[in-house]
């Protein structure tokens, strides 16, 4: 889920912020994060306290994986 889904649902930072228990600050670092992505743990809660009106979606947080060097 990135800022600008749970923004556009809620209307603004101050409001997922309030959403959440956070200040607006926090929702605003999470602009600057790869992918505009919100935390995972902050997306499966808003989908679950949304009841799915918004989407977790897991396979964005997938890290890549990397095989090993040199062997």
């Amino acid at each position: 889920m990135t800022t600008d889904d749970i923004e556009g649902y809620f209307g603004g930072a101050e409001k997922v912020a309030a959403f959440f228990g956070i200040t607006s600050e926090a929702v605003y670092q999470w602009r600057g994060r790869p992918g505009r992505l919100i935390p995972k743990g902050r997306a499966a809660e808003a989908a679950y306290r949304t009841k799915g009106e918004l989407a977790f979606r897991p396979e964005l947080y997938k890290r890549s994986v990397n095989p090993p060097r040199g062997v």
